[in-house]
């Protein structure tokens, strides 16, 4: 079914079809540009779900729009319907070639486009919800080990390259297989969860968190030095001590234990990093639980 949420761009330089096309997608969220740099400009703070497009353009054609925004990362997976009054085969082939998605010439028919705009909309919002899963821990929602790492470089990299502070944490769970044997996996679930939205709740836009294991968590946080990194970890260790959840075994409360270490001047590697704070977080439990151990 069309969802009325779903936005589409059309690249359009004659306000007569600009006016059949809106009459047509109007359970859409419509946005309308007269020529391929306008077009290009909207991309820039906009991101819809399908780009209806035609060849012959004012300026850059259709071709080269389609070019432009399949070399641009973020852009390159909306879909590219072709609405053109082109029929030859070399500019269908050419369509195709640079990413195109569909090919429809004019005069269209009605249904006929609007089923082809539903299909590339529904296959944009699949497309989408399954990239989401594949960097999703299912359980917790948060960012999964696969996506710790792809982004983790990411953000390792922007501070070395930038003199950026950052600073690593492990958080590990205390005798999170006690939970689970004595009042089941369920409430091991719950307590997951609730351990997950404390960190998410505690973490900038710039930071990650992630689940990267069983009970274990992962964080990157725009933090300059252990000191400081070792008093945020402290302020979430003493909120997820405070957690307490409800059981017919009467209060389950729940502590955990951190490792800290702060990204050093010779800008180790992500693996590097993760291993000093993960060597900080045994140490922690070896200290007897429901600590933060530093570097410092």
């Amino acid at each position: 079914m069309r969802d009325p949420r779903a936005k589409v761009l059309v690249v359009e330089d004659s306000k007569t079809n600009v006016g059949i096309l809106l009459g047509l997608l109007h359970a859409y969220d419509v946005m309308v540009a007269l020529d391929g740099e306008t077009a290009l400009e909207l991309l820039a703070c906009e991101t819809p779900d399908v780009i209806l497009l035609d060849i012959v353009l004012p300026g850059i054609d259709g071709f080269e729009v389609c070019r432009r925004i399949k070399q641009q990362e973020v852009l390159s997976a909306i879909p590219i319907l072709f609405v053109t009054g082109r029929t030859d085969e070399a500019s269908i082939i050419r369509a195709f070639d640079i990413g195109g998605s569909d090919y429809v010439t004019k005069p269209y028919r009605s249904k006929e486009l609007l089923a082809r705009v539903r299909i590339q909309v529904e296959y944009r919002r699949a497309m989408d919800e399954l990239r989401t899963m594949a960097v999703t821990d299912a359980l917790t929602g948060l960012a999964n080990r696969r996506a710790f790492f792809t982004d983790g470089m990411r953000l390792l990299n922007e501070a070395c390259a930038r003199t950026l502070p950052l600073a690593a944490m492990m958080v590990d769970i205390d005798h999170f297989k006690r939970i689970n044997d004595q009042y089941g996996h369920a409430r091991g679930d719950e307590v997951l969860k609730r351990v997950a939205d404390a960190l998410r709740a505690h973490t900038g836009a710039r930071d990650l968190c992630a689940r990267v294991g069983g009970e274990e968590f992962a964080l990157l946080v725009s933090l300059p030095a252990d000191t400081q990194a070792a008093a945020h970890a402290e302020m979430l260790r003493r909120h997820l001590e405070g957690l307490v959840i409800d059981t017919n075994r009467g209060p389950l409360s729940v502590t955990v234990s951190i490792g800290v270490c702060a990204l050093t001047a010779a800008c180790d590697g992500l693996d590097t990093l993760l291993a000093r704070a993960d060597d900080r977080l045994y140490a922690a439990k070896r200290g007897g639980r429901n600590r933060v151990c530093t570097d410092a």
